[in-house]
């Protein structure tokens, strides 16, 4: 389990206007936070650095740039192959989300494919070959009412 960081009112000020908008420029939020920017661009390494924030990366409408289904997929597998299952699983670019779960099933993720047809192969080339995997239950969102991402406020 990795460990918790501490975050200030200010580290979460920070990350909320990123979240926000992630092209905010470090003046633009000292300015907003009534702070040095020098603080702002600290404060943003070092969240960086412990890994709070991962990555800076555009949120894309899978909708809009080609891809017509969004799927959630629930995996069973044989107990002794659930790790094996999800390092061959974190490989596939069609993976957005994946995790093992509790619950009903071992691993669950969601998928992003062009068209049915792409899913159809997805389930049967890449998930029907993989070592361990014993079913799988997919559900197709027919519309995204809500994009989001963790918060931490």
């Amino acid at each position: 389990m990795a460990e918790i960081e501490k975050l200030d009112e200010l580290d979460r000020a920070i990350l909320h206007i990123l979240q926000e908008d992630g092209r905010a420029s470090y003046s633009e939020i000292a300015r907003r936070l009534k702070v040095p920017e020098s603080t702002v661009r600290l404060r943003v390494k070092k969240l960086v650095e412990k890994g709070i924030i991962r990555k800076f990366a555009a949120l894309i409408n899978p909708f809009k740039a080609g891809y017509s289904i969004v799927a959630f997929i629930a995996v069973d597998v044989e107990p002794n192959k659930i790790k094996e299952a999800v390092e061959k699983l974190k490989e596939l670019p069609e993976v957005d989300v994946l995790g093992i779960a509790t619950g009903a099933h071992d691993i669950l993720m969601q998928v992003t494919v062009k068209d049915l047809q792409e899913l159809e192969n997805f389930l049967i080339e890449k998930l029907g070959k993989i070592d361990g995997i014993k079913s799988t239950e997919t559900s197709i969102l027919t519309s995204v009412k809500k994009w989001g991402y963790a918060r931490v406020f």
